[in-house]
């Protein structure tokens, strides 16, 4: 009798270690320490990378152009957008602060993240196309997705990887190990063309990306969660803690990405820097204006449609614009309320306006076709089909045929012209400002 109790005490005294060994999710504050909430630090629910989990606004533009001739070779990037973790690595936001999984100080030595593609979906991570190194093929023909975790350096794969995490990582009680949501790893996504077509599903002229499916995941591992998720093993068979215990998902579903298929143009040829001629406040207080000329040359493919209306399955419409790729000159534009009823903005302001000595104020760049009409600029290219108010024009209307051939040589000539705004003193200094020219489908 008494070796049977004393097995008992020793199974009892197993299962307590054992407990204290195992990590947990979560997600609420009863599980913090007063000292981490003394830290700084909160929980709260949380739902996990699920198929339709992933963050919406990752930064990609609308729409992605698919040459129906021979200006994309293979391995053309098509798309990229560096996409964090906090924001978009799940359909509801985390904060730096928002402690996501809690172990015991003993297992200090046994924290990961891992990430891998979405290896046993053959549209989403399965396949790798060996026309870009590290990159998948996707739900969309002539598609491959490449993501890249941005504190390693390493492309996703289908195999795990995993990287160590460290008290730089987490916050620690003495008892516990707290892991932050700003434990984890922001990624890239690359979206690139491909000629292959072993792998895929839609081909459509337009489709706007609704495959619920991620491309890549990031799990946490620690005692007791994600146990066959370990280094170099096959996502495609190995895949515990899905979803629950994994805190992102990396995908372009129900994004509003949009793929269209035809003839397209790209710009050829445009200046580096237009240099526009010294001019005196005073003169630009009482209404002058100092201006430089420039042209930009786009190259067509024969029967690109010029148009700023949506595309359809059966129309590709092509349309040009100027895009603000200056975050700061796009905030100080909206807030002084240079913008148009569409959102697009109908000033061009230094890069860093208003934001340090040295820099003119109540002045700005207005873009002319030719000397006469002024043009709306695009803030982002999340909008398309959206016409002249938004910063998008039928690019027949901003230039003109030069030549014809295998593809279409298109000239237009603009006018950067700068301007007292009108709405606050000038101040003399200098103005530095950046357009990006943008040539896509609608």
């Amino acid at each position: 009798m008494g070796i049977l109790k004393i097995s008992g005490a020793l199974a009892l005294l197993l299962m307590c270690q054992m407990s204290w060994a195992v990590c947990s999710r979560v997600t609420s504050n009863s599980t913090l320490s007063q000292a981490a909430i003394n830290a700084g630090y909160t929980a709260t629910s949380w739902t996990g990378a699920c198929d339709t989990c992933n963050g919406r606004n990752i930064g990609i533009p609308g729409v992605i152009s698919l040459s129906s001739g021979t200006f994309q070779p293979s391995g053309t990037l098509l798309a990229s957008s560096s996409i964090s973790f906090l924001n978009q690595g799940a359909t509801t936001a985390y904060t730096a602060n928002q402690i996501l999984f809690r172990c015991n100080v003993a297992d200090a030595d046994s924290l990961y993240e891992m990430y891998a593609t979405n290896g046993d979906n053959t549209r989403a991570g399965m396949y790798a196309a060996s026309e870009v190194e590290g990159a998948y093929y996707s739900y969309v023909r002539n598609v491959a997705v490449r993501l890249t975790n941005l504190k390693t350096g390493a492309y996703f794969s289908r195999f795990w990887q995993g990287r160590k995490l460290s008290e730089e990582d987490w916050f620690s009680d003495g008892t516990y190990i707290y892991i932050p949501a700003s434990a984890f790893s922001d990624v890239m996504m690359e979206i690139f063309r491909i000629d292959s077509t072993t792998y895929f599903s839609n081909a459509s002229n337009r489709y706007t990306y609704m495959y619920s499916q991620p491309h890549g995941y990031t799990a946490f591992k620690g005692p007791g969660l994600s146990a066959n998720v370990t280094e170099g093993a096959d996502s495609a068979s190995n895949y515990n803690g899905w979803y629950n215990v994994w805190p992102g998902a990396w995908s372009l579903y129900s994004t509003g990405v949009t793929f269209v298929r035809g003839a397209t143009c790209r710009v050829n040829d445009f200046p580096n820097v237009v240099a526009i001629p010294t001019i005196t406040a005073a003169q630009l207080s009482q209404g002058g204006s100092s201006q430089a000329g420039f042209n930009v040359t786009i190259e067509c493919e024969t029967g690109a449609l010029s148009s700023t209306s949506q595309s359809t399955t059966s129309a590709a419409n092509v349309a040009m614009g100027f895009l603000v790729n200056q975050p700061g000159a796009v905030a100080a534009a909206t807030s002084l309320g240079l913008i148009t009823s569409g959102g697009g903005l109908t000033w061009l302001l230094d890069n860093h306006y208003g934001a340090g000595a040295g820099e003119a104020s109540g002045v700005g760049i207005r873009i002319y076709m030719g000397s006469d009409s002024a043009l709306n600029l695009l803030p982002d290219l999340t909008s398309y089909g959206t016409g002249n108010p938004r910063g998008w024009y039928a690019f027949r209307d901003l230039t003109t045929l030069v030549s014809s051939g295998n593809t279409d040589i298109y000239t237009g000539s603009f006018t950067a012209s700068l301007e007292a705004l009108g709405q606050q003193p000038v101040t003399p200094g200098t103005v530095n400002a950046q357009l990006q020219i943008m040539v896509s489908f609608q």
